[in-house]
Parts: C-alpha cells; sequence; structure tokens
C-alpha cells in the first residue's frame, strides 16, 4: 500500500513535496492532520520527507489559507444552493449538520456583540473544537460552524486560525514522541474520507429508492 501511494504521489508531484502538502491541507477531513503525517512519511517521500515542525508550518499554510474563503462564502453560498432545485436537499443537508454540531452553544441562533458572556462562550466553543486534533473537527466545520452561530468575520477567521494551530502543535508533538504513529495516522484520514465518500453515495442511493417507491405507492392508491 505504501509503494503504490509513494508512486502514486511522485506522478502527481513530483519531488515537490511542499506544494502537495499544502494542497492536501486544504482537503476537507484530511486537513492538516492529514498533511503532516504524510509530509512527514518517509515510506512515501524517502529522504525528502520533513520533519514534524516544517510539515506542520507548510500544513497550517495550506489548511488556514482557505479559512477566510469559506468564512466569506458559506452563507451566501448556501442561501443561492437553497433556492436551486438540484442542490437544495443538499444545502439544507449540510445546514442541518452544522446546527446539529452547534445547538450545544449558547445563543447559536443569534448575533452576539463582541466581548460578551455569549460571546466568547461562541469563541471557545469554537477554539476548543479546531483545537482537537481529530477528524471533523478541523477549519471547514469549525469555520462553518462560527459563521452559522453568528461570529463576525474577523473573529472567525482568527479564532479558526488559532484554534488550527494548537492543532498542528499538538499533532506535531505526539508524532515527536510516538513516530510509529505516522502511517496509521494517515491511512485512517484516507480511510475516514472513502467511508464518507461510500456512505453518502449509499445514502443518495437510498433515498432515491424510498422516493421511487413513495411515489409508485402514490400512483397505486391513486388506481
Amino acid at each position: 500500500m505504501t509503494e503504490f501511494l509513494s508512486n502514486l504521489f511522485s506522478n502527481i508531484f513530483g519531488d515537490n513535496i511542499i506544494l502537495a502538502t499544502v494542497l492536501i491541507a486544504m482537503i476537507p477531513i484530511m486537513e492538516i492532520k492529514g498533511a503532516i503525517a504524510f509530509a512527514t512519511n518517509p515510506g512515501f517521500w524517502g529522504e525528502l520527507a520533513m520533519n514534524n515542525w516544517t510539515a506542520m508550518g507548510w500544513s497550517l499554510l495550506g489548511d488556514c489559507a482557505i479559512v477566510p474563503i469559506i468564512a466569506l462564502v458559506f452563507l451566501p453560498l448556501m442561501n443561492l444552493l437553497k433556492k436551486t432545485k438540484f442542490f437544495h436537499k443538499l444545502a439544507i443537508g449540510i445546514e442541518n449538520r452544522i446546527r446539529g454540531k452547534s445547538k450545544d452553544i449558547e445563543g447559536a441562533d443569534e448575533k452576539s456583540k463582541p466581548f460578551t458572556r455569549v460571546w466568547w462562550k461562541k469563541v471557545l466553543a469554537v477554539f476548543a473544537f479546531v483545537s482537537i486534533p481529530l477528524p471533523f473537527t478541523g477549519v471547514w466545520t469549525g469555520t462553518c460552524i462560527a459563521v452559522f452561530i453568528g461570529l463576525d468575520y474577523f473573529t472567525t477567521c482568527v479564532i479558526v486560525i488559532l484554534g488550527n494551530i494548537v492543532a498542528g502543535v499538538i499533532l506535531a508533538l505526539m508524532l515527536q514522541f510516538f513516530p510509529w504513529l505516522n502511517s496509521w495516522l494517515f491511512y485512517i484520514f484516507i480511510g475516514i474520507v472513502l467511508l464518507v465518500i461510500v456512505v453518502e453515495i449509499i445514502r443518495h442511493i437510498v433515498k432515491k429508492r424510498k422516493e421511487k417507491d413513495g411515489i409508485e405507492q402514490s400512483n397505486n392508491n391513486e388506481q
């Protein structure tokens, strides 16, 4: 598996490990966690493999670069998609997932003035969420949650980036003391990405099947 991935990355990126690391850090779920494990893996890169802290720096660059973009376009994009016939259900589904993750944050459904008690609770909740180096707790989800619960653009960008730095430091330290986790982490994140894709495809197929059965049942009842 390692040899296959090594050849694959070599064919795509050549020896440009920096570009590969930055781009992988931008991918949802993979983000800084998967990118650090990827860039420090000698099985993939041999002598080109980065040390933990260099990998963290380039991973942060890629991961944090998308935060201002997500913070800017998330709500307008969701509102636009909800107005379309084809993407309406997708937008509602994404919004419901974000709402589910943010439901325990006090005042999540309302705007908060800066430096009030509720505002601080929102800031600390988003910071803690992004700081945990686990799948689904990265800048993509964290930024969407911050925007959804009413934090302003500047606060969202700053708090998510700070949380991401903490997550990067935690992971770099983990790999410093437990280097054998390197390959396992990358494979775990790849597996999660593939699993999410498969689950979403299955859910879509099942949903379409139920809708089709519902239409057929309705037609039979009319007859």
